[in-house]
Protein backbone atom coordinates (compact mmCIF):
# COMPACT_ATOMS: atom_id res chain seq x y z
CA UNK A 1 0.00 0.00 0.00
CA UNK A 2 1.33 3.46 -1.00
CA UNK A 3 1.91 5.32 2.28
CA UNK A 4 2.12 8.72 0.57
CA UNK A 5 -1.21 8.11 -1.12
CA UNK A 6 -2.83 7.19 2.18
CA UNK A 7 -1.29 10.22 3.88
CA UNK A 8 -2.66 12.49 1.14
CA UNK A 9 -6.17 11.06 1.47
CA UNK A 10 -6.08 11.08 5.27
CA UNK A 11 -4.61 14.52 5.96
CA UNK A 12 -6.69 16.14 3.21
CA UNK A 13 -9.86 14.62 4.63
CA UNK A 14 -9.05 15.82 8.15
CA UNK A 15 -8.35 19.34 6.84
CA UNK A 16 -11.60 19.51 4.88
CA UNK A 17 -13.66 18.06 7.72
CA UNK A 18 -12.21 20.63 10.12
CA UNK A 19 -13.03 23.53 7.79
CA UNK A 20 -16.54 22.21 7.11
CA UNK A 21 -17.65 21.56 10.68
CA UNK A 22 -15.93 24.56 12.28
CA UNK A 23 -17.59 26.88 9.76
CA UNK A 24 -20.96 25.17 10.25
CA UNK A 25 -20.65 25.56 14.04
CA UNK A 26 -19.73 29.24 13.74
CA UNK A 27 -22.82 29.85 11.57
CA UNK A 28 -25.01 28.01 14.08
CA UNK A 29 -23.62 30.13 16.93
CA UNK A 30 -24.29 33.30 14.95
CA UNK A 31 -27.85 32.14 14.32
CA UNK A 32 -28.44 31.57 18.04
CA UNK A 33 -27.90 35.25 18.87
CA UNK A 34 -30.49 37.13 16.78
CA UNK A 35 -29.93 40.44 18.60
CA UNK A 36 -26.17 40.60 18.07
CA UNK A 37 -26.23 39.50 14.41
CA UNK A 38 -29.70 40.70 13.38
CA UNK A 39 -28.29 43.36 11.05
CA UNK A 40 -26.48 40.63 9.07
CA UNK A 41 -29.51 38.37 8.67
CA UNK A 42 -30.89 38.24 5.12
CA UNK A 43 -34.66 38.83 5.22
CA UNK A 44 -36.79 36.32 3.32
CA UNK A 45 -40.44 37.04 4.07
CA UNK A 46 -41.96 34.78 1.39
CA UNK A 47 -40.13 31.53 2.24
CA UNK A 48 -40.13 29.51 5.44
CA UNK A 49 -37.28 27.94 7.36
CA UNK A 50 -36.60 24.36 6.18
CA UNK A 51 -38.45 21.59 7.96
CA UNK A 52 -36.68 19.39 10.54
CA UNK A 53 -37.14 16.47 8.14
CA UNK A 54 -35.26 18.27 5.34
CA UNK A 55 -32.50 19.31 7.74
CA UNK A 56 -32.15 15.70 8.94
CA UNK A 57 -32.08 14.39 5.37
CA UNK A 58 -29.38 16.91 4.40
CA UNK A 59 -27.35 16.06 7.49
CA UNK A 60 -27.59 12.31 6.79
CA UNK A 61 -26.55 12.72 3.14
CA UNK A 62 -23.71 15.06 4.14
CA UNK A 63 -22.31 12.55 6.62
CA UNK A 64 -22.59 9.78 4.00
CA UNK A 65 -20.64 11.88 1.51
CA UNK A 66 -17.97 12.75 4.03
CA UNK A 67 -17.44 9.10 4.92
CA UNK A 68 -16.68 8.51 1.23
CA UNK A 69 -14.33 11.48 0.95
CA UNK A 70 -11.07 9.74 1.99
CA UNK A 71 -11.72 7.00 -0.57
CA UNK A 72 -12.45 9.53 -3.33
CA UNK A 73 -9.27 11.48 -2.51
CA UNK A 74 -7.36 8.20 -2.57
CA UNK A 75 -8.82 7.51 -6.03
CA UNK A 76 -7.85 10.87 -7.54
CA UNK A 77 -4.34 10.84 -6.05
CA UNK A 78 -2.77 9.49 -9.30
CA UNK A 79 -4.22 12.46 -11.21
CA UNK A 80 -2.55 14.95 -8.88
CA UNK A 81 0.66 12.92 -9.05
CA UNK A 82 0.60 12.86 -12.86
CA UNK A 83 0.13 16.64 -12.93
CA UNK A 84 3.23 17.07 -10.79
CA UNK A 85 1.47 18.41 -7.70
CA UNK A 86 3.83 16.48 -5.42
CA UNK A 87 7.02 17.27 -7.33
CA UNK A 88 7.08 21.06 -7.06
CA UNK A 89 8.75 22.91 -4.20
CA UNK A 90 6.81 24.53 -1.36
CA UNK A 91 5.36 27.62 -3.07
CA UNK A 92 6.44 31.17 -2.27
CA UNK A 93 3.74 33.64 -1.21
CA UNK A 94 3.52 35.30 -4.67
CA UNK A 95 3.15 31.85 -6.28
CA UNK A 96 0.53 30.86 -3.73
CA UNK A 97 -1.44 34.06 -4.34
CA UNK A 98 -1.20 33.75 -8.14
CA UNK A 99 -2.30 30.11 -8.17
CA UNK A 100 -5.18 30.77 -5.76
CA UNK A 101 -6.45 33.64 -7.92
CA UNK A 102 -6.24 31.43 -11.01
CA UNK A 103 -8.16 28.67 -9.20
CA UNK A 104 -10.91 31.15 -8.32
CA UNK A 105 -11.20 32.40 -11.93
CA UNK A 106 -11.37 28.87 -13.36
CA UNK A 107 -13.76 27.75 -10.63
CA UNK A 108 -16.05 30.74 -11.13
CA UNK A 109 -16.22 30.19 -14.89
CA UNK A 110 -16.88 26.45 -14.75
CA UNK A 111 -19.31 26.78 -11.86
CA UNK A 112 -21.30 29.55 -13.55
CA UNK A 113 -21.82 27.69 -16.82
CA UNK A 114 -22.45 24.27 -15.28
CA UNK A 115 -24.83 25.78 -12.72
CA UNK A 116 -26.65 27.72 -15.42
CA UNK A 117 -26.95 24.55 -17.51
CA UNK A 118 -28.50 22.73 -14.54
CA UNK A 119 -31.16 25.44 -14.41
CA UNK A 120 -31.84 26.13 -18.07
CA UNK A 121 -32.04 22.50 -19.20
CA UNK A 122 -35.45 21.39 -17.96
CA UNK A 123 -34.52 17.70 -17.70
CA UNK A 124 -31.33 18.41 -15.77
CA UNK A 125 -33.16 20.70 -13.38
CA UNK A 126 -36.07 18.34 -12.70
CA UNK A 127 -33.94 15.23 -12.33
CA UNK A 128 -30.72 16.57 -10.81
CA UNK A 129 -30.57 20.18 -9.58
CA UNK A 130 -34.07 20.36 -8.09
CA UNK A 131 -32.86 18.39 -5.06
CA UNK A 132 -30.55 21.25 -4.03
CA UNK A 133 -33.40 23.74 -4.42
CA UNK A 134 -35.55 21.96 -1.89
CA UNK A 135 -33.84 24.52 0.33
CA UNK A 136 -35.68 27.72 -0.58
CA UNK A 137 -34.60 29.19 2.74
CA UNK A 138 -30.88 28.58 2.47
CA UNK A 139 -28.89 27.38 5.49
CA UNK A 140 -25.27 26.26 5.82
CA UNK A 141 -26.16 22.58 5.82
CA UNK A 142 -27.73 22.94 2.36
CA UNK A 143 -24.31 23.43 0.77
CA UNK A 144 -23.64 19.74 0.01
CA UNK A 145 -27.24 18.59 -0.33
CA UNK A 146 -27.08 17.78 -4.03
CA UNK A 147 -27.49 14.98 -6.56
CA UNK A 148 -24.20 13.06 -7.15
CA UNK A 149 -24.12 14.20 -10.79
CA UNK A 150 -24.37 17.83 -9.72
CA UNK A 151 -21.77 17.28 -7.03
CA UNK A 152 -19.34 16.05 -9.68
CA UNK A 153 -20.24 18.39 -12.55
CA UNK A 154 -20.82 21.68 -10.78
CA UNK A 155 -19.03 21.35 -7.45
CA UNK A 156 -16.04 19.00 -7.56
CA UNK A 157 -14.70 19.54 -11.09
CA UNK A 158 -14.72 23.38 -10.97
CA UNK A 159 -13.01 23.26 -7.56
CA UNK A 160 -10.12 21.02 -8.55
CA UNK A 161 -9.67 22.16 -12.18
CA UNK A 162 -7.45 25.20 -11.62
CA UNK A 163 -4.83 23.52 -9.44
CA UNK A 164 -4.71 20.46 -11.72
CA UNK A 165 -4.29 22.61 -14.83
CA UNK A 166 -1.36 24.52 -13.29
CA UNK A 167 0.13 21.46 -11.59
CA UNK A 168 0.01 23.46 -8.35
CA UNK A 169 1.70 22.18 -5.22
CA UNK A 170 -0.58 19.82 -3.27
CA UNK A 171 -0.80 22.35 -0.43
CA UNK A 172 -2.38 24.85 -2.83
CA UNK A 173 -4.75 22.25 -4.28
CA UNK A 174 -6.02 21.11 -0.90
CA UNK A 175 -5.84 24.59 0.59
CA UNK A 176 -8.09 25.88 -2.18
CA UNK A 177 -10.58 23.07 -1.54
CA UNK A 178 -10.83 24.21 2.07
CA UNK A 179 -11.26 27.82 1.02
CA UNK A 180 -14.07 26.83 -1.36
CA UNK A 181 -15.82 24.87 1.39
CA UNK A 182 -15.75 27.95 3.64
CA UNK A 183 -16.99 30.25 0.88
CA UNK A 184 -19.80 27.88 -0.11
CA UNK A 185 -21.08 27.54 3.46
CA UNK A 186 -20.93 31.31 3.85
CA UNK A 187 -22.95 31.74 0.65
CA UNK A 188 -25.64 29.38 1.98
CA UNK A 189 -25.62 30.68 5.55
CA UNK A 190 -28.46 33.21 5.35
CA UNK A 191 -26.15 35.89 6.78
CA UNK A 192 -24.45 38.67 4.83
CA UNK A 193 -21.50 38.98 7.19
CA UNK A 194 -18.96 41.77 6.93
CA UNK A 195 -15.17 41.49 7.13
CA UNK A 196 -13.48 39.96 9.13
CA UNK A 197 -16.36 37.57 9.88
CA UNK A 198 -16.52 36.93 6.15
CA UNK A 199 -13.84 37.72 3.56
CA UNK A 200 -16.17 36.93 0.67
CA UNK A 201 -17.51 40.42 0.02
CA UNK A 202 -14.39 42.56 0.39
CA UNK A 203 -13.61 42.95 -3.31
CA UNK A 204 -15.63 44.66 -6.03
CA UNK A 205 -17.99 42.20 -7.69
CA UNK A 206 -18.23 39.92 -4.64
CA UNK A 207 -21.76 39.52 -3.26
CA UNK A 208 -21.72 35.87 -2.31
CA UNK A 209 -24.23 35.42 0.50
CA UNK A 210 -26.90 37.93 -0.53
CA UNK A 211 -26.79 36.99 -4.22
CA UNK A 212 -26.90 33.25 -3.60
CA UNK A 213 -29.61 33.64 -0.98
CA UNK A 214 -31.73 35.39 -3.62
CA UNK A 215 -30.96 32.53 -6.00
CA UNK A 216 -32.45 30.04 -3.52
CA UNK A 217 -35.41 32.10 -2.32
CA UNK A 218 -36.48 33.26 -5.81
CA UNK A 219 -34.89 30.56 -8.00
CA UNK A 220 -33.92 33.16 -10.59
CA UNK A 221 -30.45 33.94 -12.01
CA UNK A 222 -27.34 34.58 -9.90
CA UNK A 223 -25.52 31.47 -11.10
CA UNK A 224 -22.04 32.67 -10.12
CA UNK A 225 -19.85 31.67 -7.19
CA UNK A 226 -17.19 34.04 -5.83
CA UNK A 227 -17.90 36.94 -8.19
CA UNK A 228 -20.86 38.30 -10.14
CA UNK A 229 -18.76 38.81 -13.31
CA UNK A 230 -20.47 36.21 -15.52
CA UNK A 231 -23.93 37.11 -14.22
CA UNK A 232 -23.28 40.76 -15.10
CA UNK A 233 -21.84 39.97 -18.54
CA UNK A 234 -24.68 37.58 -19.42
CA UNK A 235 -27.46 39.57 -17.75
CA UNK A 236 -28.50 36.72 -15.45
CA UNK A 237 -28.62 38.99 -12.40
CA UNK A 238 -31.22 41.48 -13.72
CA UNK A 239 -33.98 40.18 -11.45
CA UNK A 240 -31.64 40.43 -8.47
CA UNK A 241 -30.68 44.01 -9.30
CA UNK A 242 -34.37 44.99 -9.57
CA UNK A 243 -34.99 43.30 -6.24
CA UNK A 244 -32.17 45.29 -4.59
CA UNK A 245 -33.50 48.59 -6.00
CA UNK A 246 -37.01 47.80 -4.73
CA UNK A 247 -35.63 46.73 -1.34
CA UNK A 248 -33.62 49.95 -1.06
CA UNK A 249 -36.72 52.06 -1.85
CA UNK A 250 -38.77 50.23 0.77
CA UNK A 251 -36.04 50.77 3.34
CA UNK A 252 -35.97 54.53 2.71
CA UNK A 253 -39.76 54.95 2.91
Amino acid sequence: MDGHRLAFAGTSSIWLEAIFWITQCVMLLIGRDPNLFKKYSITKSHVTYPSPKLIQTALFETIQGHLLRPFLLWLIYPIYKKQGCFNTAIPSFPTLLTHMCFCILIDDTLFYWSHRLLHENRWLYQNIHKQHHEFKYSVGLAVEYAHPVEDLLSNTLPTIAGALFLGSHASIAIGYMGMKVWQSIDAHSGFDLSFPLSPWNVFYGMDCASAHDFHHSHNVGNYGGFFSFWDSVCGTNKAYKKYLIKKDRNTKT
